[in-house]
């Protein structure tokens, strides 16, 4: 390569490169900075169905009533009642008291079945908690406050 060829190219590399180096920095003093101004979008459906909505039927758990905490009735005579067998770890727990089989939910002889585990039976009287112990073990008949 001759050196006025190499000269031209030279010259040629350098003009480009000036060139692409002093045009940005003139663009950028030439055009403010211009706030982009967006439409707000909002969706109508208009009688139609709303995709964006859930149409799925949610479980509320179901909202019962604070027990008062009433003492029980002094009147009460928990030897009325005698706990003869337990079947409990199944998944519908059963008692037997005064020979009749019963289930959580169940009242006897004005008390409520809370609860049937292996250590017996947990009855609601009048806002009372009381213990029948199952058959077999040291009697815990125990009146709870709430």
């Amino acid at each position: 390569m001759t050196k006025p060829a190499f000269k031209n190219i030279f010259s040629i590399m350098v003009f480009l490169a000036a060139a692409v180096l002093i045009r940005p920095a003139q663009a950028q003093e030439q055009t403010p900075a211009k706030l982009i101004k967006r439409q707000v979008m909002e969706y109508n459906s208009g009688k139609m169905r709303d995709p964006f909505r859930t149409y799925l039927i949610k479980d509320e758990p179901e909202v019962k009533p604070q027990e008062t905490g009433l003492p029980v009735k002094p009147d009460f005579d928990i030897s009325k009642l005698q706990l003869q067998g337990v079947v409990w770890g199944v998944k519908n727990p059963q008692a037997i008291i005064n020979g009749k089989v019963v289930s959580v939910g169940d009242l006897i002889e004005g008390a409520e079945i809370v609860s049937i585990d292996k250590k017996g039976v947990t009855l609601s009287i009048n806002g009372g908690i009381m213990d029948l112990s199952s058959p077999g073990q040291v009697s815990t008949k125990t009146v709870t406050k709430l």
